[in-house]
């Protein structure tokens, strides 16, 4: 250590558990994490925000209107648009084909929106049994070398 210090060895049933909780942790936070996003409107004119994402087909794009009211608008990888009619509740877009995804959300008047994007189940839940199993095998070599290294007490004669 510094200073002159002496530490002993990290032993590895704790490094595997800390990165399998890290692993935990760090994915229920990011897909659990969610911050709305407000969409402001001036007398003469609204503001536009614009997401962009590189969807897969088949992936979700969900959109949750919490107050006021928007227009969608998806620009697709080719360069067309889709527009979608006003919208006050919730709102979703399925990709079709893969590439970078456009929506541009034009606020109609003073609004709150939340958004999300649900890919398949590979990205969204493919590393939480990863997460799992590193956890699992650090607590089960923490147990058996726990069970191993009990001292033994014998008589030993001449």
């Amino acid at each position: 250590m510094g200073a002159g210090g002496a530490a002993p060895p990290v032993k590895s049933e704790d490094v595997m558990i800390l990165i399998g909780s890290t692993i935990l942790l760090t994915l229920l936070v990011l897909q659990a994490w969610s911050t709305p996003i407000a969409v402001d409107c001036d007398e003469e004119e609204c503001e536009t925000f614009e997401i962009k994402y590189d969807l897969s087909a088949g992936d979700t794009f969900s959109l949750d209107v919490i107050e006021g009211e928007i227009r969608p608008t998806i620009i697709l990888p080719d360069g067309s648009s889709d527009f979608d009619d006003n919208q006050k509740g919730n709102w979703e877009y399925e990709a079709k084909s893969d590439g970078v995804h456009t929506f541009q959300i034009l606020g109609l008047e003073d609004s709150s929106i939340d958004y999300s994007v649900s890919r398949g189940i590979v990205f969204d839940y493919g590393l939480y049994p990863v997460g799992a199993l590193v956890l699992a095998f650090g607590i089960l070599k923490r147990i058996t070398k726990d069970v191993e290294e009990e001292a033994l007490e014998a008589l030993l004669e001449d």
